[in-house]
């Protein structure tokens, strides 16, 4: 997929870092995002230095490694003197005047994908109630990365299947770019994020690109809504069961029938689907 229709993971991390700071009882916050079984910190709410910046933290090093590489949360209520973890990270740690560090892993699908930490300037036991807001936070993280994940699933086998066959493709491809077209509108409506909604827009208008035919029928315009129940059809939807996946009534999804039937200038729903497809309208 193209990177640059990706929002950047770490700028989810840092709104999450930015959201926390109401709500936790921990004065400084940071984190980063995990490739390779490493972590590079990146995003950071009360910091009084630059010293956590860019660091890269290896797994199973310090409290955040231990993190990262069994996928729990790691506390150290006395960081300096905790024998559980390696001290590989002491002079940042000491530098930032931290005392008590609460580490979190993100976990998606099994993956560490990125870590928060919580930390206290003083020593304090870190109990369920104080680190009850990073595991939230970390859990948003996590199912924001998981629909960012499966977005770009989608763009890719729309892209692979537009790219490889053409006008000519078979129904079973057909098929699948539809329900993958389907399915990030159906994501779109459910993430809060307005980054990653403009994503499923552009997303919709390449998709529109990659299949449009380069016929000399005059051009017609279906509305989304129009488009939405016509790839629908084209799945072997009827009526009641189009309404219901669209929250729709029955009686306006055969309005939006009667409507888009009379711009192609067809008799039937299949003769809709075949006339949508001739002219790139749908895949």
């Amino acid at each position: 997929m193209n990177e640059t229709l990706r929002p950047s993971d770490e700028d989810a991390l840092r709104g999450e870092l930015r959201a926390m700071r109401a709500s936790t009882p921990f004065p400084v916050l940071f984190g980063g995002s995990v490739a390779n079984g490493r972590m590079v910190l990146s995003g950071f709410a009360g910091t009084r230095s630059r010293i956590l910046r860019g660091l890269t933290i290896d797994a199973r090093c310090g409290l955040g490694g231990r993190a990262i590489a069994e996928q729990r949360p790691e506390a150290a209520p006395d960081y300096f003197n905790s024998s559980h973890i390696t001290h590989d990270y002491d002079v940042q740690v000491a530098r930032e005047g931290i005392e008590s560090l609460l580490s979190v892993p993100v976990v998606v699908r099994g993956q560490t994908r990125a870590a928060i930490y919580g930390g206290l300037r003083s020593r304090r036991p870190i109990g369920d109630v104080m680190a009850d807001t990073v595991l939230r936070s970390a859990n948003t993280l996590a199912r924001e990365i998981e629909v960012r994940d499966e977005v770009d699933r989608r763009v890719g086998l729309i892209a692979n299947a537009a790219e490889s066959t053409g006008p000519g493709r078979s129904t079973a491809e057909s098929e699948r770019i539809t329900e993958s077209y389907l399915a990030l509108r159906a994501i779109a409506e459910r993430v809060a994020d307005e980054s990653v909604a403009e994503q499923l827009r552009a997303v919709e208008r390449t998709l529109r690109s990659l299949t449009a035919s380069v016929g000399s029928a005059p051009p017609i315009v279906l509305s989304p809504r129009e488009l939405d129940v016509l790839a629908h059809v084209a799945l072997g939807c009827r009526n009641a069961e189009i309404a219901e996946r669209l929250s729709l009534s029955v009686e306006t999804v055969k309005t939006y029938m009667r409507n888009l039937m009379g711009k192609l200038e067809v008799s039937s729903r299949q003769e809709a689907v075949f006339a949508a497809r001739r002219r790139g309208l749908l895949p």
